[in-house]
């Protein structure tokens, strides 16, 4: 196998460097990825022979099958003796693609393809190539460069991704070959006359919070930032955890809303309340030099790792259930729970009664005790009933005993008793409008009728 020195030759013969220029004459056999450049015209001019592989852009079906072709081609010529192979830029992804195979290989790094485009840009700036776009991650406050814009269909593949995150109107740089960089507004991206390997397009950074098509998360913790800071909100700068707490469980209940409503816009408009009282709550702390953001989705990530034990380490779960009893035994592992009455006290006590006697009667189910447990749950309903019309106090415990095992009988027949009840109040509150209004259609109010009318004639004629 000859050794592989790789060139990056740029687009013009102007750019070439005196080390590639020097490559390029040394006597190696000269592979150039494509001869749409200046390095061709140079290598003609001085009499050096040079093959190249355009050919494969009409014979590959994507660019995966590309790279690996045009790898795999330059190492045939390298098992032949020494080659020298050029691209118009290093980053070109050939090149990490032959290097992984080969051994003996020299990089001599030339001008980046979208030179002239630098220069224009101030900031950070996130570089990449155009066939990249789907698996690129752009984001309005960075410059965004995108360079090997070859043709039509790429670039409007590409410009609708960047509007995504850029206004369509904003103006943007374009360079075509040996050109000068041309404004145009990023809509227009693939409306320009030529395009080929040279063509490159910078978008210089949204910085205007207030003018963005559309949002991420760091924007809104800048946001947060704003409404907390001294300039910002005076209801939003006095707020505290203990001040947030009942919003952060009704926008909790509100998502709840959203999803059994089914409608997705509704639930996506939800959720963002929910993330709003979150980003909140890490400002106030970050305020107060508690914690921030980055505490927060870092703890969530190392819980979600450690806990998924069959899918980052090497447990295994060959079905939903047996995931369930991973989770819960890494969760004990975490918190270093030994014995299953630690998990039944750690279920919140600030859940809804239903939900938390759900969650604890689940964990006892494991180590195979029930609520229920003899007696039925209709009994200890009839135990209850009968309690409530003599000592009160009884009644509650009996009560409490009775909606406990309820509760359990439900969860072991695959029914939520939460969700089971809250149909049962909507379908009260149907009926009882459906009530009310045959009731005041016939020239009455509730307030007029002795509960007996109301139950004979009315309120049994509507039962759901």
């Amino acid at each position: 196998m000859g050794a592989i020195t790789i060139v990056g030759t740029g687009w013009t013969q102007g750019q070439l460097t005196l080390d590639a220029a020097r490559a390029l004459k040394s006597g190696a056999r000269v592979v150039l990825h494509t001869e749409r450049c200046g390095c061709a015209a140079w290598l003609r001019k001085e009499g050096v022979d040079f093959d190249s592989l355009d050919g494969l852009y009409d014979s590959c079906d994507d660019f995966d099958e590309h790279i690996r072709s045009a790898a795999e081609a330059v190492l045939e010529v390298a098992r032949q003796g020494d080659v020298v192979y050029g691209v118009a830029d290093v980053r070109d992804r050939t090149v990490p693609a032959l290097m992984a195979g080969a051994k003996d290989v020299r990089v001599i790094a030339g001008p980046p393809s979208e030179g002239a485009l630098l220069a224009l840009s101030t900031g950070d700036t996130l570089c990449a190539e155009a066939s990249d776009w789907e698996d690129t991650r752009f984001e309005a406050r960075r410059n965004a460069l995108i360079r090997e814009l070859d043709n039509r269909e790429l670039a409007a593949e590409v410009k609708l991704r960047l509007m995504e995150v850029y206004p369509e109107e904003q103006e943007i740089w374009l360079l075509n070959a040996d050109a000068a960089p041309e404004r145009i507004p990023l809509y227009a991206l693939d409306r320009a006359g030529q395009y080929d390997h040279r063509t490159c397009a910078l978008v210089p950074a949204a910085r205007d919070i207030l003018h963005l098509e559309r949002y991420d998360f760091e924007h809104l913790n800048e946001l947060m930032r704003i409404l907390c800071g001294p300039n910002g909100c005076p209801w939003d700068r006095v707020q505290t955890h203990e001040s947030l707490r009942p919003y952060l469980l009704e926008e909790s209940y509100e998502a709840i809303d959203a999803i059994d409503e089914g409608s997705p816009e509704h639930l996506y408009e939800e959720l963002g309340d929910v993330l709003l009282q979150i980003a909140l709550h890490a400002e106030i702390a970050r305020k107060h030099g508690e914690f921030d953001i980055t505490d927060v989705t870092t703890a969530i990530c190392r819980k979600m790792i450690h806990r998924h034990s069959h899918v980052f380490g090497t447990d295994r779960a060959a079905d939903a259930e047996q995931v369930l009893d991973l989770w819960q035994r890494n969760k004990m592992e975490e918190r270093g729970q030994s014995a299953v009455a630690d998990t039944l006290r750690e279920v919140t006590r600030a859940l809804p009664a239903l939900l938390r006697a759900v969650k604890v009667l689940k964990n006892s189910a494991k180590a195979g005790v029930h609520a229920v447990d003899g007696e039925e749950p209709v009994q200890r309903c009839a135990a209850a009933l009968d309690a409530l019309k003599g000592n009160p106090a009884d009644a509650e415990a009996l009560l409490g005993e009775a909606l406990l095992s309820l509760a359990d009988a439900a969860r072991m027949r695959g029914v939520d008793p939460e969700i089971a009840l809250n149909g049962a109040v909507n379908r009260f509150i149907e009926r009882f409008q459906a009530a009310e209004a045959r009731v005041q259609g016939g020239g009455s109010a509730l307030k007029d009728l002795s509960e007996g009318d109301l139950r004979s004639i009315y309120w049994d004629s509507v039962k759901l």
